[in-house]
Order: structure tokens, then C-alpha cells, then sequence
């Protein structure tokens, strides 16, 4: 008596998988974002990130002041070296300036958490974003974490401590990496 075929699996045969769309098993052959797209995508991000910041101007602009006795050159304008006290200035209070700092803190901690979890979480930053370019970790194609892309954060002042240098370098290397970028293995890439 001939045997029956078994079943087939309630689901279909296992198929294969492979990353999620829009990843790779690694940016190599990936194309790499241009200049011009990276430094659009920077200052949009820089006008996004300046918005953390306006609480700090308004503290100051519409926190208290108060009237001081200071130096003024002859033509009326302050002089932070002179010895003479010959007018009146209306300068912030302590609690002004104190309000003021703590703001900007805050301002800095939100523009970290900014380049950290879109940056580094999604791959993508707003800038980023409308640009239609992605951060990767070189090796993996992957978004390359909150810790790094604040570390890429603070290499950006390397990148811009020599002349920009670091932010040019980007325009002769094969891989099209920024100083930042190598610092923390990673890429800027077309979505």
C-alpha cells in the first residue's frame, strides 16, 4: 500500500530572511550622501536645535533687572575696564542669570536627547530626514545607537576645530566620512 505525502505545515515552508527594509548587511555598498545634502541636513538641525534655546533670550529679555552703578566711555557705551564708576546700567538680577543658565542646560540636555535618539535611534535626525539621508554604522548598515551618535555629537568640534577640516574631509575620502564619522565607524548614506 502506497504511503500518503505529510501534511504540509499549517504556514507554508519557511522562507529566508534578511534585514529590514532599507538596511543592508552593511553600508559598503551603499550610496554616500553628498556634501551639499549632509550640510542642508546640519543646518536644518541647527534651526531645529536653536528652538531649545529661545527660553534662555526670553529670560533674559523678560526677566527681572535691576539699575547698577558701572564704567561708561564717552560715548556712552559700557566699559568692562574701566575703574571708574560714572553711570547707571540696567543689568539682569542673580535669579535672572540663574534662571537663564538652568534653561540653557536644559536646552542642552534636549539637543543631546535630539541627536541621540533620532540621530542614533531612528538613523535619522529631522534634517536628516527631509534631506532623504541616513546615519549607519559602517559595518552593519544599522542606526548606530543613542551613545554613539552623542558621541558624534561632541567629534563634530573636532571636525570643526581645524579650519572645518574634518567637515571637508569628507570630500576625498573613498568612504565619504567626516572625522566625526570615523571617530564612531559611521556613514552618511541616500535612503
Amino acid at each position: 500500500m502506497p504511503q500518503a505525502a505529510p501534511p504540509a505545515p499549517p504556514f507554508g515552508a519557511p522562507g529566508t530572511y534578511g534585514p529590514p527594509p532599507g538596511y543592508g548587511y552593511g553600508a559598503a555598498g551603499a550610496e554616500k550622501a553628498g556634501f551639499w545634502a549632509r550640510f542642508a541636513g546640519l543646518v536644518i538641525d541647527g534651526l531645529v536645535t536653536s528652538l531649545f534655546y529661545v527660553p534662555v533670550y526670553i529670560a533674559f529679555l523678560a526677566g527681572p533687572t535691576e539699575i547698577e552703578r558701572c564704567s561708561l566711555d564717552s560715548s556712552g557705551n559700557i566699559d568692562f575696564d574701566g575703574t571708574v564708576q560714572n553711570g547707571l546700567c540696567e543689568v539682569p538680577t542673580s535669579g535672572t542669570i540663574a534662571m537663564a543658565v538652568i534653561l540653557g542646560i536644559l536646552g542642552f540636555v534636549a539637543t543631546l536627547v535630539y541627536f541621540g535618539k533620532l540621530g542614533g535611534g531612528r538613523g535619522q535626525t529631522l534634517g536628516q530626514q527631509a534631506l532623504g539621508i541616513r546615519m549607519v554604522d559602517a559595518a552593519t548598515g544599522q542606526p548606530i545607537g543613542a551613545g554613539r551618535a552623542i558621541g558624534r555629537y561632541f567629534a563634530t568640534i573636532l571636525s570643526g576645530i581645524v579650519c572645518y577640516l574634518g567637515y571637508f574631509w569628507m570630500l576625498w575620502d573613498p568612504q565619504k566620512q567626516t572625522w566625526h564619522d570615523k571617530i564612531v565607524n559611521s556613514v552618511v548614506v541616500k535612503t
